[in-house]
């Protein structure tokens, strides 16, 4: 499920909705809108009480505007326009592949420049019946404790990442900006997949389930929230590192996964939440986990102009186990249910003004 809908995630402050801050502040109300009448025609009576006689020509240098960098123009740009921008370039990257289109796919991929980056191979039905329903009668004792975060992850999750480390619509804009700009591209990908797949959600296998909250009716593979979670921990866990950007280490989230930090840790707990709502199965976040964490680390090597990524593989038909940061961990291995190789890649492709975002997300952490 996607938990950006109409930006909810993006009031992490609480209270001060994360690009909501461009409109809060009365004054920047006229930007982009038409405004009250009354607001329009006072502006006319200003004009027309100030302005004098005009003859139509310039009055101001047009060379200061002329011919500037794209990244110039980029920041000068509203919320909106800018999602947009940033959409295109980034979405633009990747694609969902899938053998057809009028019933459900045994394998699909998620593709980078047109090569494979995730391929995912869906569970049998059998499968979650037996083995995988189970997890949900017992996560299901855990619904009084957590109710609090599940309803409020249904629509935030970008909160709990805040928490971590600082994160502020004025101090780190572009962290933000980009974080968010991730959680739309996870929703781009995430919904043709879950429907090239069609998963039935756990309601479906068993009148007991129940949720505590309403099911979704798209497919529950992968999970969106376990998506979208770990790939915001991911991107967020290079932008919140220390280190000297002039020689940085090697981003390996492979290795901050098996060290489980905060990040993961809560990108962890979101995705099990949604198996303690009752609205997806741990292999729905296997998957979504897999996905996140590859998609993101292939945006920031991009990012970082480097030429080569790991692509991942989830052999998710036979995978009968719970889910958590251990046994995501453990899965990764030739004999596992999650094998690595790594791809060719072309950083060319990212355009300059979000390199130079991308360059000053970096410095605000």
């Amino acid at each position: 499920m996607p938990i950006y809908g109409h930006e909810g995630h993006e009031g992490h402050e609480g209270h001060e909705g994360h690009e909501g801050h461009e409109g809060h502040e009365g004054h920047e109300g006229h930007e982009g809108g038409g405004g009250s009448g009354a607001l329009s025609s006072a502006l006319g009576r200003a004009r027309d009480g100030t302005l004098g006689y005009w003859d139509g020509k310039p009055s101001r240098d047009v060379n200061r505007v002329e011919g500037r960098e794209a990244w110039l123009a980029v920041k000068r740009l509203d919320t909106v326009p800018r999602r947009a921008v940033m959409d295109q370039a980034i979405q633009g990257l990747f694609g969902v592949s899938f053998d057809r289109s009028d019933a459900p796919n045994v394998t699909g991929a998620l593709t980078l420049q047109g090569t494979p980056l995730v391929t995912l191979e869906r569970p049998k039905m059998s499968v979650l019946r037996d083995h995988q329903l189970p997890y949900l009668r017992a996560a299901a004792d855990l619904r009084g404790d957590r109710l609090t975060e599940i309803r409020v992850e249904t629509s935030n999750i970008q909160s709990f990442f805040a928490g971590v480390s600082y994160m502020s619509s004025g101090a780190t804009k572009w962290s933000l900006a980009l974080t968010q700009a991730i959680f739309r591209l996870c929703t781009h990908v995430e919904m043709p997949i879950k429907l090239g797949f069609d998963v039935p959600r756990p309601i479906t296998f068993a009148y007991e389930v129940q949720p505590i909250i309403q099911t979704p009716g798209h497919g529950a593979w992968p999970s969106g929230h376990a998506t979208e979670s770990f790939a915001g921990a991911t991107l967020l866990s290079f932008l919140f590192q220390d280190t000297d950007w002039a020689e940085p280490a090697p981003f390996a989230p492979r290795e901050l996964l098996a060290a489980q930090t905060p990040l993961y840790r809560h990108a962890e707990r979101i995705a099990i939440n949604r198996t303690v709502a009752g609205v997806h199965f741990p292999t729905d976040s296997m998957a979504g986990a897999v996905l996140g964490v590859t998609l993101a680390e292939a945006l920031v090597n991009l990012l970082e102009g480097r030429d080569k990524t790991t692509a991942r593989s989830y052999h998710g038909a036979d995978y009968a186990g719970d889910f958590n940061l251990s046994l995501l961990d453990a899965e990764i291995d030739p004999a596992g249910a999650i094998t690595e190789t790594e791809i060719d890649i072309d950083p060319e492709a990212v355009p300059a003004w979000l390199r130079a975002m991308w360059a000053e997300a970096k410095t605000e952490a």
